[in-house]
């Protein structure tokens, strides 16, 4: 938790202004995610930007919503994956988290050495009753955060400033960390230079700055620090608790299990005698007996396969 605040996250527009600003404090989350890959320093701030990012994007409006984001860069990190929703949850993975990202305690971690300047930004958001909207923009700063920004700003064409940062303390784990997007109402025109003074601040280090400097500050007021002049207008329309998690179950395991061919199972059967299967997500295992394995067999024999 972060000095008693506890993380959570807020939706606010600015008064008489086509603006909306979703701010959250994410140390917990940050530090789970880092419990349950075991990463070193650097990889840390790329899962704590990561998560971070991904409760933004999923808490911008009111309705419930999924969104799906992916990283895929040329660099050491081989990837980072985030799924986080509506409700405040997240979880996320790096397809190498043995990746060694230089990183030094108090100062800002560049994350481009293990994400890399060459690849793509996948986002995918599931806005329910199976409508799903997905979009894609090259990677230019391996920074992650500013990578986001500049997916929402072309692809979705919606003028936005995204700050996300975790401090790191001497011990080489997460102190703080946090995040704030402010963006222009879809549709509403003008005020683009708003945004564009609120992404200079976010990349001059505005929310590395605060986080660093008050690390038992809460979400508005990390809102507030970022707006500047702007702070006197923020106006706080809902906040709620955010989380690390993941919705892995031995039933999901099954049921994935139960998709592979016939021969795959047959083969894990006869010489594995069982199985072992991992969540990318949460590092969750799940021991699968050969009684088991025979039992999902069986059942997907009898299934008409297309």
């Amino acid at each position: 938790m972060n000095g008693g605040v506890g993380d959570h996250i807020i939706r606010c527009l600015l008064r008489d202004r086509p603006i909306r600003v979703v701010a959250a404090i994410t140390t917990g989350v940050a530090r789970e995610a880092a419990r349950r890959h075991q990463v070193a320093a650097g990889a840390q701030v790329a899962l704590a930007r990561a998560t971070t990012a991904g409760l933004l994007l999923a808490t911008l409006t009111k309705d419930r919503e999924r969104v799906t984001i992916q990283l895929l860069g040329d660099g050491p990190l081989g990837g980072v994956i985030v799924d986080a929703n509506g409700d405040g949850q997240v979880r996320a993975y790096l397809k190498n988290p043995a990746a060694v990202i230089p990183a030094r305690p108090g100062e800002r971690v560049r994350l481009v050495s293990g994400v890399g300047r060459n690849g793509v930004v996948n986002v995918m958001r599931d806005l329910g009753l199976k409508h799903r909207v997905q979009g894609q923009a090259p990677i230019l700063s391996g920074e992650i955060d500013a990578d986001i920004e500049h997916y929402l700003t072309t692809s979705e064409q919606i003028e936005s400033a995204m700050g996300c940062d975790a401090v790191l303390g001497d011990d080489g784990t997460i102190r703080v960390s946090g995040g704030v997007l402010v963006q222009t109402i879809p549709d509403a025109g003008g005020h683009r230079d708003l945004v564009n003074e609120m992404w200079r601040r976010v990349r001059l280090d505005a929310v590395f700055d605060t986080l660093k400097a008050s690390p038992d500050a809460d979400a508005e007021a990390l809102a507030r620090a970022v707006l500047g002049e702007f702070a006197g207008e923020l106006e706080v329309l809902a906040r709620q608790p955010v989380q690390f998690f993941c919705g892995c179950s031995r039933e999901r395991v099954h049921e994935s299990l139960a998709l592979l061919e016939l021969d795959e199972l047959d083969a894990m059967i006869a010489e594995d005698h069982g199985a072992e299967v991992t969540c990318d997500f949460c590092r969750e295992r799940y021991q699968v007996s050969e009684a088991e394995l025979r039992q999902i067999r069986e059942e997907a024999a009898a299934r008409p396969r297309g």
